[in-house]
Formats: C-alpha cells, structure tokens, sequence
C-alpha cells in the first residue's frame, strides 16, 4: 500500500504538499484515514485531517459512514477533537470540501 498520507494528499487533504496523478478510490481514503490517525498526527497534519474527515463526514456522509464503517464514530470524534482553531478549520474544510467533490 502507498504511503497513507500521500494517498489523502492525492484525495484532496488540504496539506501544500506534493500530489501524484493518482486517482484515489473511498475504500483507499478510508483506509488511509485509518493509518493517518493511528500515526498520531499533530500540528498541521492533524489540523488538515481533521477538517478533511469532517467535511467527508457532513457532505457525503453515506459514503463516510459506509466507507469507515465501525470506525466512523471514532473517526468523527477523533477529527472534532483536534480542530481548536475555528478560523484555520473553516479554511481547510473549505480547501477539502473543494477537493473531495472531485474525488467522491
């Protein structure tokens, strides 16, 4: 499997960090999702993540909820846990939201 957060930087976390031409399917952002939490990200991956979990989770949220199946509850948790800084959250959610509307 390719690196987690290199396939959450190709399905649209907002992180200035380089993409592949790779088009990411939900089962593999889900599993990413996993791995990148498990890692205990903090600063700005975390901040980034969040705000990309979040906004999967409000917009799409069947496919958040089937995707991440057991987990999307701890998942969803996780993520509001970490985004403390409402300006820089609304940022980012609206730089993922953008983003995952072309991967979902």
């Amino acid at each position: 499997m390719d690196d987690a957060w290199q396939i959450l930087r190709d399905g649209g976390l907002p992180l200035a960090e380089p993409t592949t031409d790779a088009v990411r399917s939900a089962p593999e952002l889900a599993s990413a999702v996993r791995a990148a939490i498990a890692s205990a990200p903090h600063g700005r991956q975390a901040d980034a993540l969040a705000a990309y979990i979040l906004a999967w989770c409000q917009h799409w949220p069947t496919s958040f909820a089937s995707e991440l199946a057991g987990d999307a509850s701890t998942t969803e948790a996780w993520a509001r846990a970490q985004a403390s800084d409402p300006n820089r959250y609304l940022k980012l959610r609206r730089i993922a939201l953008e983003r995952l509307a072309r991967v979902l």
